[in-house]
């Protein structure tokens, strides 16, 4: 999705991206970054799953609010994550010690389960994994 300049300025600096919530069509909330283009301007990438929730069609007209994104890892941290984060204070310091983008993976790949038993398996095989223990 192509972000007109005139938003784009109002949360990027140069042209670095830039965490953002947006809502598509009035009910598809996700976390994204502004990015920018290769030949100037910028975009938002809309994977896959948001097209498919949104039932969304290549040239299709979108409607986007767009906010910035004040989270801490520029994604919700999972409940289960943050719990085992609390109580796991080395795989808390690895984590913290690790790239943002690498964050949001982690963060991505456990939210992405459905079932909280699946969240907290995820959660402890990548906090071990950061141990070296997976």
């Amino acid at each position: 999705m192509i972000v007109p300049d005139e938003v784009a300025v109002q949360f990027v600096t140069g042209r670095r991206p830039e965490r953002v919530r947006c809502l598509l069509n009035g009910r598809i909330n996700f976390q994204c970054a502004i990015r920018p283009r290769g030949g100037g301007g910028f975009y938002i990438n809309i994977g896959a799953p948001i097209r498919r929730e949104g039932h969304l069609l290549p040239g299709q007209k979108l409607f986007a609010s767009i906010q910035k994104d004040d989270s801490e890892y520029g994604r919700d941290l999972p409940e289960e994550l943050q719990e085992l984060l609390a109580i796991d204070e080395d795989g808390n310091r690895l984590f913290q010690q690790l790239l943002t983008g690498h964050q949001r993976g982690i963060i991505h790949y456990v939210a992405g389960a459905k079932s909280i038993q699946i969240r907290i398996d995820r959660a402890i095989k990548m906090i071990d994994r950061l141990k070296g223990k997976g």
